[in-house]
């Protein structure tokens, strides 16, 4: 195995965690919005629209980042650099997309209405669209020597 295999496995790695823990939490509070009285009802439509506004904002971010890494990687120096660019910009980005997921689980939570939940559909896509496959990964760290 490649080193650039081996980053590229520790990064999925860190993808699958950062999904799997905000699905985690989309399931708890998602069974606790279904199975209790929620504690906020008629902040419903409010919670609603600031979430979504919110995810917008956050998938935005997300996907900026993204694009500030692969800048950023154009001037790296080093495959130590790129590395480095790669882990920074690549998890904050992800944890960017993770905000409509926990931000709706919450906001189901504390309303009741589960609609909520399908704010973690962004998370979901951006982690499909940017997952650390071996050739995105290898594509990632070689920007720097291609220019």
């Amino acid at each position: 195995m490649t080193d650039t295999a081996s980053f590229a496995r520790v990064l999925r790695l860190v993808w699958l965690a950062v999904t799997s823990g905000a699905t985690l939490v989309m399931g708890v509070l998602g069974y606790l919005a279904a199975s209790g009285e929620p504690p906020q009802p008629d902040l419903a439509s409010t919670l609603f629209y600031g979430v979504a506004v919110l995810s917008m904002v956050a998938t935005a971010v997300a996907f900026w980042l993204i694009r500030q890494m692969e800048t950023r990687l154009l001037n790296a120096g080093s495959n130590a650099n790129a590395r480095g660019i790669v882990q920074g910009f690549g998890i904050a980005a992800l944890a960017a997309a993770e905000t409509p997921a926990i931000l709706g689980a919450i906001a189901a939570y504390l309303t009741g209405d589960l609609l909520a939940l399908a704010f973690g559909v962004t998370m979901y896509a951006f982690a499909a669209l940017t997952w650390p496959s071996d050739g995105r990964v290898a594509y990632w760290l070689g920007m720097h020597e291609a220019r």
